[in-house]
């Protein structure tokens, strides 16, 4: 009886494990991505965050700041986009016994959105904490992202810069 249930168990296991998602599966179900720049660091860059601030072009998503426009990524750029977020590898949860990152507050330099399934998805990109802050549906995931990852964003992601003082 025992080994029954332990193997009911361990198959609803297996079942339930298979239907979850992955954080980025919903990109499979998105044809557009856009890349939205976000506003120099509130306080390593105060001065020009708070000019900044003051321009027209300007709106904040989800309590943080960025430049309106937002840019649609197309073609290699959309491409190599897409690849480093399927690729999960560069991105996971911070350990809990990891000492606090001095870095002040979340800030994000660039947020990518997406829709799918009548929702709006933003990766949200901190290149000082290198952390990624997934938005989806009113939940708020953070991932670090390891050394590899962010320069290969670092690097795509300055393609989108257009408004952002240098």
């Amino acid at each position: 009886m025992h080994m029954k249930s332990l193997l009911f168990s361990l198959t609803t296991s297996f079942l339930f494990a298979g239907c979850q998602e992955s954080v980025f599966q919903s990109l499979k179900k998105a044809d557009d991505l856009f890349v939205y720049e976000g506003l120099p660091h509130p306080l390593r860059e105060n001065p020009t965050f708070e000019k900044e601030k003051k321009r027209d072009d300007i709106k904040q998503i989800k309590n943080y700041w960025f430049y309106d426009a937002k840019v649609k990524a197309t073609g290699n750029s959309r491409d190599q986009l897409m690849n480093l977020l399927f690729d999960e590898s560069g991105f996971h949860m911070p350990d809990s016994n990891s000492p606090q990152k001095d870095c002040g507050p979340f800030h994000p330099d660039y947020a990518i959105m997406w829709n799918s399934d009548g929702g709006v998805n933003y990766l949200m990109v901190c290149y000082t904490c290198a952390e990624a802050k997934l938005i989806k549906e009113g939940r708020s995931e953070t991932y670090e992202v390891n050394v590899d990852k962010m320069n290969s964003l670092r690097n795509l992601l300055a393609n989108f810069q257009a408004n952002r003082p240098r």
